[in-house]
């Protein structure tokens, strides 16, 4: 799959959202969270497919609607676009697989910190940073690892070059 132009990017960008905000139901209640692996696992797979940009925008739309269907808070902003975009940079630079564990990295430590220092008392929510980053951690990481599965089965079976 090679997406060149902006309109096919913008339709990946579509199919992903929804994926992503279907799959977004599964989720578990941490605290004022609701962490859901899925999300991580669509920013692996649109990180390395579409690029840092565009798999933000996908992890922004994903948050906003889950957001508004209630199958996600408010942390569903700090909790997603900085692994996509992280995966993103990463691939771009090095053009391996391997910059989908970027993701929880960026997902724990600025995802985590801003859900803190930003958005927790935006709403009221006073949790330490290091509590957001504990509260991240297990769903990035199942999240990450099954997005760096998929893109090892998409390639061996030439979905993806």
């Amino acid at each position: 799959m090679k997406a060149e132009t902006k309109t096919q990017k913008l339709a990946y960008v579509g199919i992903f959202t929804a994926l992503g905000v279907i799959l977004g139901t599964i989720s578990f209640p941490v605290g004022p969270t609701k962490v859901a692996p899925f999300q991580h696992f669509i920013n692996v797979i649109t990180g390395v497919l579409l690029g840092p940009w565009w798999a933000s925008l996908t992890a922004l739309f994903i948050g906003i609607l889950r957001m508004s269907l209630g199958v996600g808070t408010i942390f569903s902003i700090p909790g997603g676009i900085p692994g996509a975009f992280m995966v993103g940079l990463v691939y771009k630079i090095g053009k391996k697989d391997w910059a989908a564990f970027s993701e929880p990295f960026a997902t724990v430590f600025i995802g985590g910190t801003l859900s803190s220092l930003l958005f927790g008392p935006l709403i009221n929510v006073h949790k330490g940073v290091v509590w957001f980053w504990i509260a991240f951690a297990p769903s990035t990481l199942v999240g990450t690892t099954l997005g760096f599965l998929t893109l090892k089965a998409l390639r061996k079976m030439e979905v993806i070059e």
